[in-house]
């Protein structure tokens, strides 16, 4: 599914236009974002949680060229299901 289907059946199911679907998906990728960022947690109760892990930067070698690279630290944002989320879809499967 992409983004723009997203987005359209959750305006259908919020009965609301697909601009304030739009604010509201853009709105809950801000927060996601800026709590990952800060090595914060955000758990939703029934879904699941982010999370933000710190990558420090390391130094890589290019197995082509040979060449030595430095790569940055970066953020990563892993997701955690929640046990009501994966029963909900593991019923829906069946």
């Amino acid at each position: 599914m992409d983004n723009k289907t997203f987005q359209n059946l959750l305006a259908q199911r919020m009965k609301c236009d697909n601009e304030a679907a739009a604010r509201l998906i853009e709105g809950f990728g801000i927060i996601i974002r800026e709590q990952c960022s800060n090595a914060g947690k955000v758990a939703i109760p029934g879904f699941g949680s982010f999370e933000g892990e710190k990558h420090d930067e390391e130094v890589s070698t290019d197995l082509t060229s040979g060449r030595r690279m430095l790569l940055p630290p970066s953020i990563e944002v892993k997701f955690s299901a929640g046990s009501l989320l994966k029963r909900k879809i593991k019923e829906a499967m069946q």
